[in-house]
């Protein structure tokens, strides 16, 4: 019997809210009962994401209804709130439902920072400015499906993975995720929807347009969750130089790693191996040639490539930052949570063009 799954939203006014309200008009199994906003309060859905005109009328409320959202065999909660306010409003909901009858079908997936790193001390190292002493610290299953999907099948509730860090991620998993030891270098360029829909000086229009620049150079958030990923999360056998570079597009992650490996290894080998590490891995197209952006903005995919010479490997990866980045990934873990194909209601093309 397929699973009916009603859906609650905190945070309701930002571009992570408003493609997981867009993707989930695609999904056959859930009903999104409601959505809450502190900033745009008893505004209607489709007056604060009016590409949603004709798809949802309900307007937004300071709490989330909890009679609805247990009214089915699935109640999901996707936390689209800032950093450091994800994380206490997490905490007040799952301590709220904690002796109803709601409890024993809910799953939470925070879309911010604040859970993902399960370990306090790292935590405080990545970011600062949340607070590291969570009780739920270390009781979020880390939600990148093709590096975690046994933990995240197991688990009551997901951290979801930052959009550079899924890209960063997936471009190295086959090589950094074993014994490999040594530096990884990830160039990681994005665009400017990554960064939120609040306006900032290094995300405007006018300062962004025809301009290119670095970010946080060797100081990036994401730094902590991708070691922790490739299993090495205090950097003891990985030496990890990240940097992250504003692209004047709007949608769009593409990563490029660099490596050396330990022995000369020829290009159809390595393709070879990425390709038999993500068999599984419905939403990881290893391809010939470059990715583009324009292969995959709009879906769910992620496209990788290889190259190599001798000991030199670089490999790339291409997601859009909105969907496999964040929303997408999030419908992706709610679909495993729920027992459903992780492909459920994400099986669609790119835009391209864009």
């Amino acid at each position: 019997m397929t699973p009916r799954i009603n859906v609650g939203i905190l945070g309701a006014s930002g571009y992570g809210a408003g493609e997981l309200l867009r993707l989930l008009t695609q999904h056959p199994y859930t009903r999104v009962i409601g959505a809450t906003s502190t900033s745009r309060g008893g505004e209607r859905i489709d007056e604060l994401h009016r590409h949603l005109r004709g798809f949802y009328t309900f307007t937004t409320t300071g709490d989330l209804d909890f009679a609805p959202l247990g009214d089915a065999d699935h109640a999901v909660v996707f936390s689209a709130l800032p950093h450091a306010a994800s994380s206490a409003a997490i905490a007040a909901l799952l301590d709220r439902v904690a002796q109803s009858p709601l409890a024993s079908k809910l799953h939470v997936i925070d879309l911010s920072g604040d859970l993902r790193i399960a370990d306090s001390a790292s935590h405080q190292r990545y970011y600062p400015e949340t607070p590291a002493g969570s009780p739920w610290r270390g009781r979020f299953a880390y939600g990148l499906p093709e590096v975690n999907r046994k933990a995240i099948a197991a688990a009551r509730h997901i951290a979801n993975p930052g959009c550079l860090a899924t890209a960063a991620i997936l471009a190295a998993a086959p090589l950094a995720s074993g014994d490999f030891r040594g530096p990884i270098v990830i160039d990681a360029k994005t665009g400017s929807s990554g960064s939120g829909r609040q306006l900032k000086e290094t995300t405007h229009h006018p300062t962004r347009h025809a301009d290119f620049r670095a970010y946080k150079p060797l100081a990036h958030q994401h730094e902590g969750e991708i070691l922790q990923a490739w299993g090495d999360p205090r950097g003891e056998r990985i030496a990890l130089s990240f940097v992250a570079q504003s692209m004047d597009t709007s949608r769009g992650i593409f990563v490029t790693a660099h490596l050396s490996a330990a022995e000369p290894i020829e290009a159809a080998a390595l393709r070879e191996r990425f390709t038999m590490f993500y068999l599984q891995c419905p939403f990881v197209r290893v391809v010939d040639d470059t990715p583009t952006l324009q292969d995959v903005v709009g879906s769910n995919f992620c496209d990788i490539a290889v190259a190599a010479r001798g000991r030199q490997i670089i490999t790339m990866a291409a997601i859009d930052n909105l969907v496999k980045g964040m929303a997408g990934a999030a419908i992706q873990n709610m679909n495993i949570l729920c027992g459903l194909p992780e492909t459920t209601g994400l099986w669609m093309p790119s835009l391209r063009p864009v």
